[in-house]
């Protein structure tokens, strides 16, 4: 992960979390339900406030969250007692164990790796999956006119053909795409892979 990306997460973590777990991603959560392996051993990667391990766990998911920030762990810990996180980085994923998990949901993460890291990224997840596994990837750009935003956080352009074509290296094949406008923020469009390890 971007070392500058993971200070405004530790120092902004409560805020950060409150504006999280106000809002319902509706669209990743039909997803969720559409393509995931029912039941199975899910990874959160990237799990932030710790709101979609919740809800993961809610609908019947055993699942652990992971995440680079200890700030944002914390609130996901204190919010949330009952679920496991742990701390795991992007693009490697090291501590994570190999083909542990029937499904991994990778929600607004990757945009914040720099660009030559995201074929890492690819063979990490793909590595974290059982065969037939299912991973939900969610990215968008910056809403500033750089890939930095005024909090410091990185947000890499990651155009979705090329993305596609580095999971697919990694032994993932994809099973669908889409892009769609944030709910609530004019202008933002978000990017979603589904992708099967083969």
């Amino acid at each position: 992960m971007d070392h500058e990306t993971i200070a405004a997460y530790d120092v902004h973590a409560a805020q950060i979390a409150a504006v999280h777990r106000a809002i319902m991603p509706a669209r990743t959560q039909a997803l969720t339900q559409a393509f995931f392996r029912p039941g199975g051993p899910t990874a959160d990667v990237g799990c932030g406030s710790g709101r979609d391990t919740a809800w993961l766990a809610e609908v019947g998911y055993p699942v652990t969250g992971y995440d680079a920030s200890a700030g944002m762990l914390a609130e996901a810990r204190v919010a949330y007692p009952s679920l496991t996180f742990a701390e795991a980085a992007l693009p490697d994923l090291a501590g994570v164990p190999d083909s542990a998990f029937a499904n991994a949901l990778c929600n607004a993460v990757i945009m914040h790796l720099p660009r030559a890291e995201l074929a890492g990224v690819a063979r990490a997840l793909a590595r974290i999956l059982a065969e037939g596994g299912r991973l939900i990837l969610t990215f968008r750009p910056s809403t500033a006119p750089g890939e930095r935003e005024p909090d410091g956080r990185l947000f890499t352009a990651i155009p979705p053909d090329e993305l596609a074509m580095l999971l697919d290296r990694a032994g993932l094949a994809v099973l669908h795409r889409e892009e769609r406008a944030d709910d609530t923020r004019p202008g933002v469009i978000w990017h979603t892979l589904v992708a099967e390890r083969r």
